[in-house]
């Protein structure tokens, strides 16, 4: 529109001057018309011959046959030989001598053909570099759409076998057949090893079968008690062998041998679900990212060109420099350079001027850096911003099982509370090994649920310990207000929405226990002003109704996060002295407030 209006101001200034038989503004708009065409820019040509076509009118009416003459040769030079320099100069010719002639007397018209002549004699001299074909607008530069859709289509196809994968290793596993390793292995092998030899064996096993079962039978509840067999323990049935001490024997290797063929089975199958979780939860990790990059949102290649711009004036010219619309119309802009580093307060001012050019306001970019090369992720500013608080006590000395995560991802708020199991050292373990796994996971654009069950195979494998740990993760989009809270073993937690609290969750097995993850999922919308609160399970032991009375007092008086948190945390904390049984106490609180 700029470029239009500067061409329309030249028009009417140059539109009534006059060399003789020569028009300057007749020569000028000729010459700008017909270098459009040869660069391949039909549109452009057609608008800047209808905008200057008026501007000569409205400066001399009698330039009007040459402004339709002018418009008759562009029109003709864009349609029938747009990008093509000689086709062109000859399309353009043609279409002004048949404009002029139409509507001008051929005495009056000497003058126009000779000044539209002179303007593209003007173009045909202009260096070969500069009537290039221009890159089509709607195309991003290097072929970038193609190349996306390939990723994205490459991904799904790495996605799609992996979970192949997992589905064909559980279903060769499940048509394997199972061996039926119960106690009656333990009395084959002691039969196998020591009475197939034995000169009572036919009176044993085949006069008095049920009887020598039946004692058989007797030794399991010894044998699991104490792992090993004596002959003052035999039972009745087997105090006619005439080899108590080699049936002690032979029964204690049978059952060790026994005892660790079982441990093996758990622990292979262990190890087997585990592997084909990893599979599925990486599978479906891959599926979310192709279909991201499947749909890059719109280009905006003017606006790109002049970010790419700014980076070269500042000395790092970007290898690649996108800046799109997404479907909701947000701008994002994203510029990869050598490996640069950048301080805060250089971030801060890449934002600003970015943001002038894309005509947004947009946050401190993100920083990503691998392999030499260094991303900046630019975003707009959200219409929310979010506000932490957390505190917690020990239930002794000063190592808590709970650990907190709090962070501003990508254009959300992300809050983590996990909840070892237990209290103490080992505790403390599980939950920041759940809590930063977590975190990880979510930053590296992972949904609630893929990262849940990464973790849970994290904590069924990291000792041959049971290892356990809750999950209580909230997620806000910061430009809508939509909160995606997700639990797994978790105590409730607390949403105040106009003024009004709620519990929300329900009971669930935590993570580490199962092969896979119970986990619930919600949904709702918020606003600013509105609170988000997650606690332990040691903060309710005296139920939820005083946490919802001191939440509505708390979000009457605007309360800060902080502030709430540890009023919550040292009231629970007073109840649990009078109880006499303490608990690990944590509160998380996220308020949203107005950008």
């Amino acid at each position: 529109m700029g470029s239009l209006l500067l061409a329309a101001a030249v028009a009417a200034a140059w539109g009534g001057v006059s060399f003789g038989l020569l028009l300057p503004g007749v020569l000028v708009c000729a010459a700008a018309e017909l270098a459009l065409c040869c660069k391949g820019l039909p549109l452009a040509a057609l608008a800047l011959s209808g905008v200057t076509g008026a501007a000569l009118a409205s400066a001399d009416p009698s330039l009007a046959p040459a402004a339709a003459g002018l418009a008759c040769g562009c029109a003709a030079a864009a349609v029938l030989a747009p990008a093509r320099r000689i086709e062109g100069l000859a399309a353009y010719g043609g279409g002004c001598v048949a404009g002029v002639l139409c509507v001008q007397p051929l005495a009056g018209a000497f003058g126009f053909l000779l000044s539209a002549g002179a303007g593209a004699g003007l173009c045909a001299l202009l260096p070969a570099g500069w009537l290039a074909p221009a890159a089509k607008n709607d195309d991003p530069p290097g072929d970038e759409r193609p190349r996306l859709s390939a990723a994205a289509t490459r991904l799904e196809a790495v996605a799609e076998s992996l979970s192949s994968l997992a589905e064909t290793v559980n279903e060769v596993y499940d048509a394997f057949p199972r061996r039926c390793e119960d106690f009656r292995w333990v009395i084959d092998n002691i039969h196998d090893s020591l009475c197939a030899n034995c000169g009572r064996r036919e009176v044993c096993w085949k006069q008095e079968h049920a009887a020598t079962l039946e004692g058989m039978e007797a030794l399991r509840p010894i044998l699991e008690e104490r792992g090993h067999l004596e002959t003052m323990l035999l039972p009745g049935q087997l105090a006619r062998c005439i080899h108590p001490a080699a049936l002690c024997a032979a029964g204690d290797r049978a059952f060790a041998l026994y005892r660790s063929r079982r441990e093996a089975r758990v622990h292979s199958e262990a190890m087997r679900t585990a592997l084909t979780e990893q599979y599925s939860a990486v599978a479906d990790a891959l599926g979310v990212l192709s279909e991201q990059l499947g749909r890059p949102g719109s280009p905006e290649p003017y606006k790109s060109g002049r970010v790419a711009a700014l980076f070269a004036q500042l000395g790092t010219p970007p290898l690649e420099c996108a800046v799109t619309l997404d479907d909701l119309g947000r701008t994002r802009a994203a510029v990869t350079l050598p490996r640069t580093r950048f301080s805060e307060k250089e971030l801060a001012a890449l934002a600003g001027e970015v943001g002038r050019i894309c005509r947004r306001s947009l946050e401190p970019p993100q920083v990503l850096s691998c392999k030499g090369m260094t991303t900046l992720l630019f975003a707009e500013k959200p219409l929310l911003r979010a506000v932490f608080g957390t505190a917690g006590a020990a239930a002794r000395g000063e190592i808590s099982g709970d650990a907190v995560q709090q962070f501003c991802s990508a254009a959300a708020a992300q809050m983590i509370l996990c909840d070892g199991m237990g209290t103490g050292r080992p505790a403390a373990v599980d939950g920041n090994l759940a809590a930063e796994l977590t975190a990880r996971l979510l930053k590296a654009g992972f949904t609630a649920e893929l990262a849940a069950r990464l973790v849970n195979v994290a904590l069924a494998l990291k000792s041959d310990e049971e290892s356990g740990a809750t999950l209580d993760l909230v997620s806000v989009d910061l430009y809508t207000g939509t909160a995606r809270l997700f639990k797994a073993g978790a105590a409730p937690g607390f949403l105040v929405h106009g003024g009004k609290a709620r519990a929300v969750g329900e009971a669930s097995l935590p993570m580490g226990i199962l092969g896979g993850v119970s986990g619930q999922s919600r949904v709702v919308h918020l606003a600013a002003g509105d609170y988000v609160v997650l606690v332990s399970d040691g903060l309710l032991a005296d139920g939820p109704g005083w946490v919802l009375q001191q939440l509505e007092l708390s979000a009457a008086k605007a309360e800060a996060p902080d502030l709430l948190a540890k009023k919550l945390v040292e009231a629970a904390r007073a109840r649990a002295v009078q109880r006499g049984r303490p608990d690990d106490i944590t509160a998380a609180v996220l308020r949203l407030e107005n950008s």
